[in-house]
């Protein structure tokens, strides 16, 4: 199985492994890139964002590769500006792109809308003004989610970037990350600065805040950032930057309960996945990858991988 990493440093790229069935991982090779955030798989390309790629503007870009058969990265095209600084995360629609742009606190869809968001929180200095983070197609395929870690709010944008809804988290808890239910009844958004987890009822973009659950053990007392969140056999999965683990959590219907938190076995684990039977975690600070098996033992460690942020597989 193709696994990339996303390495965010100058002399970064795109690193390529095969995770093998004993979860172990080996290198393959690297695409040179400046310092790439986010990539999502679409059918046989790979869109990348980058924090900076212009000498002249602090806009990022959006650049697109081809996956060959092999899975090797190839001819990537030359960056499209996303309009804004700082894009993080991005998804794709009936074959635009869609991306968040985190400092300027706006959405950009290709080739050239833009959509900026106006506001701050309570929490400062984090919440100071808009900070978009997350863009998502929703499970009815009709909107684009969208995370606003300043504004503590979902928003729920039609194509053309048009306000259908938006319904808010907690205040102060910063929505950084969602996924939806595999039957799209559900909403799961991760908050970033309390680092909780908020559940809502969807229906059509309307949506009504359920529970609010800490991803943190009770007697944790550190700082810690809630980061990535993941769907797997209905259990809830985020990871928790600062407490260095994964939390796992279950949803009733109606109350979501804490089961556990898994060490990650490295520093600020900023994005994991599940790949078959394994799991893969960046972790930013410790600057490595590491592979754990469905019971959460480390089966596997890469290290030297430089600001390494984002993982994706096929």
């Amino acid at each position: 199985m193709n696994i990339y990493v996303s390495s965010c440093a100058e002399d970064g790229g795109i690193y390529r492994y095969n995770l093998n069935k004993n979860g172990k991982l080996e290198f393959l090779d690297i695409t040179p890139l400046d310092r790439p955030m986010y990539t999502i798989k679409s059918d046989k390309k790979m869109h990348i964002l980058l924090r900076a790629p212009f000498e002249n503007s602090n806009d990022s870009g959006i650049v697109t590769a081809e996956i060959a058969e092999d899975g090797v990265l190839t001819k990537p095209t030359s960056p499209i500006s996303t309009k804004g600084e700082v894009a993080c995360h991005l998804t794709e629609y009936n074959g635009e792109i869609f991306c968040a742009n985190y400092i300027s606190g706006s959405v950009f869809r290709t080739p050239d809308l833009l959509k900026v968001h106006e506001g701050y929180g309570p929490n400062l200095p984090r919440q100071d003004k808009a900070h978009t983070h997350f863009t998502g197609v929703t499970p009815d395929k009709k909107y684009i989610a969208v995370c606003d870690l300043g504004l503590d709010t979902v928003f729920f944008y039609d194509k053309n970037l048009n306000v259908v809804n938006s319904v808010k988290v907690p205040d102060g808890h910063g929505a950084r990350h969602l996924v939806f239910s595999d039957d799209g009844k559900y909403m799961f958004v991760v908050n970033e600065l309390k680092s909780t987890v908020s559940v809502f009822s969807y229906n059509d973009a309307k949506c009504t805040l359920l529970d609010t659950k800490s991803c943190l053990p009770a007697d944790f007392t550190g700082e810690s950032f809630a980061s990535a969140i993941r769907l797997k056999n209905d259990k809830i999965y985020v990871s928790n930057r600062g407490h260095n683990s994964i939390a796992e959590l279950n949803f009733d219907g109606r109350k979501l309960e804490l089961i556990s938190a898994y060490s990650c076995h490295g520093n600020f684990p900023r994005d994991f996945d599940f790949f078959g039977e394994y799991i893969v975690c960046t972790n930013q600070f410790s600057n490595d990858i590491t592979v754990l098996d469905k019971d959460f033992n480390l089966t596997d460690k890469v290290s030297d991988i430089k600001e390494a942020i984002c993982v994706t597989g096929e």
